[in-house]
Formats: C-alpha cells, sequence, structure tokens
C-alpha cells in the first residue's frame, strides 16, 4: 500500500510539474504579459537577451545551463522558479571503521518555487515542491559504521519522489507566515548558515535529534511527513516559529518513501525555536563607511529551541516489576550561535564561527547530548570570493539507556561513551554553475566499538 502511496504521489507531481512547465514554455506571450506596457523599448530589450530586474536571479552566473533560451525568465515572470541540481559524492575509509572502501552517491533535486501573487491573484500567497532522486551506495552503512553518518546525501534506500510540498500564507505585512504540507524540519529548525558548507550529517540537522528513539523520529531528510509550521517576525533582528509534525516511525525508516502519510506515523513531534540577529538588531557595527555601496550580508544568529513528542513512548531498556517496558516523553532542547567574527574589507569575503549544543531525555534516545563547533571561511582568497573553506568537529555521546542497548545489539561491550568527527572541505567554484569540494574526515570511535576511521572524498555538484 505505501509503494502504492508514493507512486501515485510522484505521479501526481510529475505530471503537474509537465502541465506547467509545458503551459509556460508553449505560450510565452501571456507569461511575459507584464513587460508589455514598456512599448517599443520592452519590444526590443525582447528581441536581444531580456533584461533582468533586481529581483531576478542571474542564471548566467548560478547555474550551468544559464537562461535555457527565456525559458527561465518566462517562467520567473509568470510566477514559477525552476531549480535543477546533480551533486555526486564519492567517498571512501582508508582506514578503521567496519572495512575500507568507498561508495558513489548520487541526488538529483528539482525544486519549484511558485508566486501565488503572480500566477492567481493569491495575495501573500506561494508553494513550494521538490522532488529528489537518490542512487549509488552507502559508505557509512558497508565501510565505517558511524552512529552519526558521514554523508548527507546517504539514505537507507535509494528513493525517486515528492519530497517537500507546501503552501504557504504571508500575512500581517510579511511578518508572519504558516506553511502546510510535507514539511522536513530541517528546512528551517536547528540550522546554522556557517555550517552548510559540510558534509557530515550533523552539520545540518544535528545528531541527537536525528537519531529515532523508541519508536518514532522527525521530519527530516530522506524521509518527510505532513505538517504546519508558524512563523513571525516581529522585528527584522527576532523571530519564533513552531511547526507540529507527524513522527516517522522507527521501523519504517529504512522501508518507506520519500515521505509518510499521517495515518501511518507514530504520534506527533511539536517543535518551537527563537532567534535573535545581533548584527541586524545594530548591535555590530562594520568598518565600511555608511555611505559605501555595500551588499554583504554578515552571518549573525543564536537560538534556543525545544521539542517533545507525543504520546510517551517505551524507554530504550528499562522496565518494572513486571518486565513491561517503561513510559517516558520523547523530548530534547538546543542552542545554537554563528557570528562573522572577521571580514576582509570592503569585500564579501569573511570568516564565521559557529557552536551547537543539544541534549534529549536520554532514555528515548540512543543519545543524549550532540556538541558541533566550527568555522567557515567565505571567500580564502583573494580573487576566489565564492570558495569556501570550513573545519569543524562534532561529538555526539550515547546515555546509559542507549549504551545499553547497542551493546545488547552487538553482543559485546562498547569502547567508548561517545564519537567525535572533524570534517575539513574547500568548496571551489570552478565555473559557473560547477562546484568541486575534496573533503576528509576524521572519525573516532565510530559506533562506539570500532577502530578509528578515515575517510576522504570529493562532491562534485552541477546546477543545471
Amino acid at each position: 500500500m505505501q509503494v502504492r502511496t508514493n507512486r501515485r504521489k510522484t505521479l501526481f507531481g510529475a505530471a503537474l510539474l509537465s502541465f506547467l512547465l509545458g503551459q509556460l514554455l508553449a505560450a510565452p506571450a501571456w507569461a511575459a504579459e507584464g513587460t508589455a506596457e514598456a512599448g517599443e523599448a520592452g519590444t526590443q530589450a525582447d528581441a536581444a537577451a531580456p533584461e533582468r530586474t533586481d529581483d531576478t536571479p542571474n542564471w548566467q552566473e548560478s547555474t550551468l545551463t544559464g537562461d535555457w533560451g527565456g525559458a527561465r525568465k518566462r517562467l520567473y515572470d509568470a510566477g514559477v522558479q525552476a531549480d535543477l541540481m546533480y551533486t555526486a559524492d564519492y567517498l571512501r575509509n582508508n582506514a578503521g571503521g567496519l572495512q575500507h572502501g568507498g561508495a558513489y552517491m548520487g541526488h538529483v533535486d528539482l525544486i519549484l518555487q511558485f508566486d501565488g501573487e503572480k500566477l492567481f491573484g493569491w495575495t501573500g500567497g506561494s508553494a513550494f515542491l521538490q522532488l529528489i532522486s537518490n542512487s549509488g551506495g552507502r559508505v557509512n552503512l558497508n565501510y565505517v559504521g558511524s552512529l552519526m553518518g558521514v554523508d548527507n546525501l546517504e539514505a537507507p534506500v535509494n528513493r525517486t519522489g515528492v519530497f517537500k510540498a507546501w503552501l504557504e500564507q504571508a500575512f500581517l505585512d510579511d511578518k508572519a507566515s504558516l506553511r502546510l504540507g510535507l514539511y522536513p524540519i530541517d528546512s528551517e529548525f536547528y540550522v546554522t548558515d556557517a555550517s552548510g558548507v559540510f558534509l557530515h550529517p550533523s552539520f545540518g540537522m544535528a545528531a541527537e535529534v536525528a537519531n529515532f528513539g523508541s519508536l518514532a523520529g522527525p521530519s527530516i531528510y530522506p524521509t518527510s511527513t505532513y505538517a504546519a509550521r508558524l512563523r513571525v517576525d516581529p522585528d527584522p533582528a527576532w523571530y519564533a516559529m513552531l511547526a507540529v509534525s507527524r513522527g516517522i516511525p522507527s521501523e519504517r525508516i529504512a522501508t518507506a518513501g520519500p515521505n509518510v502519510s499521517w495515518p501511518k506515523g507514530t504520534g506527533s513531534m511539536l517543535i518551537g525555536e527563537v532567534g535573535f540577529s545581533p548584527a541586524k538588531a545594530g548591535l555590530l557595527h562594520e568598518s565600511t563607511p555608511a555611505e559605501a555601496k555595500d551588499d554583504f550580508v554578515p552571518i549573525s544568529k543564536l537560538a534556543v529551541g525545544m521539542w517533545r513528542f507525543s504520546p510517551r513512548f517505551p524507554q530504550l531498556v528499562a522496565v518494572d516489576a513486571a518486565d513491561e517496558p517503561l513510559l517516558a516523553t520523547h523530548w530534547g532542547a538546543y542552542f545554537l550561535a554563528e557570528q562573522t567574527v572577521f571580514r576582509v574589507p570592503e569585500s564579501n569575503r569573511d570568516l564565521a564561527a559557529f557552536v551547537r549544543y543539544g541534549f534529549t531525555d536520554g532514555r528515548t534516545n540512543t543519545l543524549d547530548y550532540s556538541l558541533s563547533v566550527g568555522f567557515s571561511f567565505r571567500g580564502p582568497f583573494a580573487g576566489r570570493e565564492k570558495d569556501t573553506f570550513g573545519i569543524a568537529a562534532t561529538r555526539a555521546h550515547a546515555g546509559p539507556q542507549g549504551r545499553a542497548q547497542l551493546s545488547d545489539e552487538l553482543g559485546e561491550p562498547l569502547s567508548s561513551t561517545a564519537e567525535t568527527a572533524v570534517e575539513m572541505t574547500y568548496r571551489a567554484q570552478l565555473a559557473p554553475g560547477v562546484v568541486l569540494q575534496p573533503l576528509v574526515q576524521r572519525i573516532l570511535n565510530p559506533g562506539l566499538y570500532l577502530p578509528n576511521a578515515t575517510v576522504a572524498g570529493v562532491r562534485l555538484q552541477l546546477a543545471l
């Protein structure tokens, strides 16, 4: 039944995509209707390359295939932004872990963003659709054996289908918005821009939240579920978010499709986050004179968050006098901070640092806390402002019940209580839409019982 459900969702998404693209590409006249008032000047501009407005993406500088002969511009003017991305990773474990060896992993993203105002006259309305397709092997599963993983593309099974699909309504003069649909919480919650360059999964959604408890886990890559998210921005420097989503059953994560229906979920997850930007509040001052033209945007955020599942779940190993599992609330909290700490004057080159700490109840989660720290340098060399260098470390600790469960599954004692990963990487833009990113990771105590592993590899990313 789940396979048929996912197939119907995939076919529906493909049919919708084909219809929209066909209509927009076949009828450029109505798509460009908004420029008709420009008269002869507009006609001359249409005969040449279409002129970009301030908010129009510059596909010539950001993609490999450019404007698709004007098709992207027509789509954008009509209210549809289309982005296509292909990512290929090759990682190899060269020491320790389960065994030596490596594998290729591929990932395709097709993202469509819909402007409700342009398309239907829907004031404050928008929609988002993302289709994904995974391929290749599994480096961590077969060669490393890490609790946290080694590559943010790796999934238990390869999947193709709809991953994100939501409607959004903005209100209160764009100071608030509501999203409804297929919504992974790591789209907005518990994320830092400064850690986005790294391939290790725990620099995206932190390890202790991504770790599945006794029955359920969160809506995150590669399997999402239905949710509602409310965000309020009362001031440019402040925001607050609250989301409720269906929990993903732990026994189905390796076999489910890219999403899980509400009836097939396990309980519900509630998560909230409040954040503050010191830079937007004017607490940090740049050395660039105010009158100078400057489009530099510093990284600057402090945030705290909490999450919990309902109903109460069985603890990992604790039982009562009748040998029945004791119940407990599956919950956690976190803190994060990131800040540009240095900027090369009059440039977009800067050094940003980040720190993240999160903990759980420790009775329904294998991991009871994690800590991540690091920095990323955007534009480490003059003339290479679009490159990024980064180095970071993350540590995940298993609680007493988590260690007891792991040891019981292994049939032998563990050699450590925590796993640590250090990653160093350099993301180089070789051409518009072409990124090459070598990296090396050192995994200490993978799985809490294996010898230290050394993983090296490279990512190729094509924005098409």
